[in-house]
């Protein structure tokens, strides 16, 4: 009897911290993780990178974007704790946030596997899921490394990969980006070798990259137009169907929908490439 009231102590406490947490997720993957490792509940609003799952996310209040978050919105929330990134801002909002006496706690950008996988765990701490987050991160990891094995049996390609952003329209994802990450994650080389950051994409660009494959991360569905870009449609990785176009922050943000991620980027890869030397860039023809 007394491990049982011990059990159904330890239950409400548990049950009862829920209810008292109230957590602003400003990030996107952050808040994929949160609502992963099944502690949606504690949810009190999210920011507007947020999206997934958009049954969950369309019933939470949004406090705008992470790196101009409002101090009265998110206050007007009574937050217990805001999880966000160190890309959030700006610095004086979120020193205010932290004198309200709300946890503010910043993450670190990850652009691994070995980091995302950290931030999952590290996610699993904040919100009393550490079981769920070593299960959760067990998964990713074994998935993770079967597509690096059988990546390893394939010749070495050379990926574009587009971003395509509404406002912001169409950009080219060089390095030192998400998207150089993930290519980096499956043993793949970057199309643009010479493009650092995110670029507007341009026709010459695109010409000039003559990728194996393409990947297109679109922030919305249908935000990308291919019929606006004859140059990408005549290269002959769109051609032959070594092309997939997918959610942005599925693709680039490294949460719990990785393995995902690098399963839709090597599904593109040929078998067999064209590629005569994946050093220098030379095609043959």
């Amino acid at each position: 009897m007394r491990l049982i009231a011990t059990l159904f102590f330890a239950f409400a406490m548990t049950t009862a911290q829920a209810e008292e947490s109230r957590v602003i997720s400003a990030d996107g993957a952050i808040t994929e993780t949160i609502i992963a490792l099944g502690a949606g509940a504690q949810l009190a609003g999210v920011d507007t990178t947020s999206h997934y799952p958009p049954e969950v996310i369309s019933e939470l209040p949004k406090v705008g974007y992470l790196r101009s978050l409002p101090v009265e919105g998110i206050l007007s929330l009574k937050p217990t704790q805001l999880i966000t990134t160190e890309e959030a801002g700006p610095e004086q909002t979120l020193e205010q946030i932290a004198a309200a006496g709300v946890d503010v706690v910043r993450l670190p950008v990850v652009r691994d596997v070995t980091s995302a996988l950290a931030r999952i765990r590290r996610v699993g701490e904040l919100v009393g899921q550490q079981d769920e987050a070593k299960r959760l991160t067990r998964d990713i990891a074994e998935e993770v490394d079967t597509l690096k094995q059988n990546m390893a049996q394939k010749p070495p390609a050379r990926v574009l990969i587009l971003l395509a952003a509404g406002d912001h329209g169409v950009m080219l994802g060089g390095k030192d980006t998400a998207a150089d990450a993930l290519l980096l994650s499956l043993g793949l080389q970057s199309a643009l070798p010479d493009v650092t950051g995110f670029k507007p994409a341009s026709r010459e660009a695109l010409l000039a990259s003559n990728p194996d494959a393409i990947v297109i991360a679109e922030a919305r569905p249908g935000q990308f137009r291919p019929d606006q870009w004859p140059e990408l449609t005549q290269l002959r990785a769109w051609r032959q169907g070594n092309r997939v176009t997918a959610n942005a922050m599925m693709l680039l943000g490294f949460g719990p929908r990785l393995a995902k991620a690098l399963q839709t980027v090597a599904a593109t890869i040929p078998d067999e490439t064209t590629l005569s030397d994946a050093g220098t860039g030379a095609h043959a023809h």
